[in-house]
């Protein structure tokens, strides 16, 4: 008995007999028209009159021309007899609405972005021990093991010059320093950030080697976190059970909880410095943290000179333990580190306003620093951060982090003398800030706070003085009003409640006596 053999549907192109839609079918009917058919309430159409299945007397043909014109955004009045008036629109079967999915969106334009240079994946060879690498008697000349991978990590260099702007010399020296790494490399070995350190030795610029492996799946960064390294340091002595109860608190500083916010390394090295004589005091009587007692804490507090910042400190490292049930009661309870002593700001003399201005004249780069906090009143943070896309000069605007602000005539000479220099100094920088240095020219960072205090070393007063003497001068001219300086310069109540109140007092020990 032979088997049945199934033929193909006779698939051609042509045109629905009820909705007219053409397309590849292998039926009278499209798929749609099938459906639409088998939901039918009569055979006539009342706006077309044609014979032909139809729902409460419209067909779906001129259903389809009613919602076509009324649009994808009104489908609750729509005028079913509108394909009377207008006629039909023919269309391709498929067209009208997508299947599967949503309405496709107008795909955007978006700017041709070149393709990144890749390492190709390769095969990786199992090592039996890892040897550390010496990098110091290995010669720039010597034939990579690779050359492959050496063909990549040259055109991705080349290709992250271009970006940050780097001079031919510090293009060479990357390249030397990927051949010295290739040389001792076989192929599918991991490179480790601290073989790449090594080429300090060698004059090679370590940082942009570095910046060309990232992102890469052969780089392995082993590079010591700093506050790991600082809390090994500082911390050795502790028992164990007391070491591990300030990991947790270091911890969820660090990275937060559901309910806290992480802190900046900053702010957990200064809490940690805060603790750290209490820790070293009771470090032999101590062998977890619940031995601490109420007695103790006070005894110390008692005779620290920062007692605020300390009883802050120690507050937040046992609330973190009772919270995380660490401890069995919270020994800071009802111990008061008292207020933070407020400094009230002051003037400057006319002296000083007489040397900063003699010393902002010799460096464009101090008379900038001089100028933002002088006349702007903006803090150290937002000038080491500021773009030069926050700089407008010709519409004479200033926009740091959402600020809008009017560009005086002294701080655009100031910049614009500055990017002069800039250009002059460093023609190929693409870093985005507005002030860069000569290890940031050619890498996107802003400079560090180090360099701004460098900067104004030699100067009578720093730049929170320049600013706080700015915010004082607008505070007595408009009457030591806190709501205008909190708009003006976005300070919160209580700091613009200190410069008013300094106003407030220079004024009545200005006034005359009236006995």
């Amino acid at each position: 008995m032979s088997t049945p053999v199934r033929r193909s549907r006779p698939w051609a192109t042509r045109s629905c007999r009820d909705c007219f839609g053409w397309g590849w079918i292998d039926r009278p009917r499209c798929k749609a028209c099938w459906g639409f058919t088998a939901k039918a309430t009569s055979r006539h159409c009342d706006v077309c009159t044609r014979e032909v299945a139809a729902i409460d007397g419209i067909c779906r043909l001129c259903r389809r021309q009613a919602s076509l014109i009324a649009g994808p955004d009104n489908k609750t009045r729509v005028d079913l007899t509108v394909a009377g008036r207008t006629g039909q629109q023919l269309f391709i079967i498929g067209t009208l609405r997508p299947r599967g999915g949503p309405r496709p969106q107008p795909v955007t334009s978006e700017p041709w972005l070149p393709r990144p240079h890749r390492v190709p994946p390769r095969w990786t060879e199992l090592l039996l021990f890892e040897m550390p690498r010496e990098l110091r008697g290995v010669s720039s000349k010597a034939p990579p093991l690779d050359p492959q991978l050496f063909a990549s990590l040259s055109a991705r260099a080349a290709r992250i010059a271009e970006l940050r702007g780097w001079p031919p010399r510090t293009l060479g020296s990357v390249r030397r320093g990927i051949r010295i790494l290739c040389a001792v490399h076989r192929p599918g070995e991991g490179i480790r950030a601290s073989t790449i350190s090594q080429l300090t030795h060698t004059a090679v610029p370590a940082n942009h080697v570095l910046e060309v492996f990232e992102e890469l799946d052969i780089f392995l960064d082993d590079r010591p976190d700093s506050l790991d390294a600082w809390c090994e340091e500082h911390l050795s002595f502790l028992a164990s059970d007391v070491r591990s109860e300030l990991d947790v608190w270091i911890d969820i500083l660090r990275h937060g909880t559901p309910r806290r916010r992480p802190r900046a390394r900053a702010t957990v090295i200064t809490n940690l410095r805060s603790i750290l004589p209490f820790l070293t005091e009771y470090a032999g009587k101590y062998t977890t943290l619940r031995q601490a007692s109420r007695e103790d804490i006070t005894s110390w507090l008692a005779d620290r000179p920062y007692r605020a910042y300390d009883a802050s400190a120690l507050r937040s490292l046992f609330g973190t333990l009772k919270a995380e049930r660490l401890i069995f009661a919270n020994p800071m309870r009802g111990i008061k580190g008292g207020k933070v002593a407020i400094k009230i700001p002051a003037s400057l003399t006319a002296a000083e306003v007489e040397s900063v201005a003699a010393a902002a004249l010799q460096d464009p780069a101090l008379r900038v620093v001089v100028a933002l906090p002088g006349i702007h009143a903006l803090p150290a943070r937002q000038i080491r951060s500021m773009l030069i896309e926050h700089v407008d000069l010709p519409g004479r605007r200033l926009d740091p982090e959402g600020l809008n602000r009017p560009l005086d005539d002294y701080t655009a000479e100031a910049i614009s003398g500055y990017l002069a220099y800039r250009q002059r100094r460093w023609p190929s920088s693409t870093n985005p800030h507005l002030l860069i240095t000569r290890n940031t020219a050619t890498t996107t960072t802003s400079v560090g706070t180090f360099w701004i205090n460098r900067l104004v070393k030699e100067l009578p007063v720093g730049v929170d003085r320049l600013r706080q003497d700015r915010i004082l001068e607008e505070a007595l001219a408009n009457g030591a009003d806190p709501l205008h300086l909190a708009h003006v310069f976005s300070l919160g109540a209580k700091a613009s409640l200190r410069y008013t109140s300094a106003v407030t007092e220079s004024e009545a020990e200005q006034a005359p006596s009236t006995r």
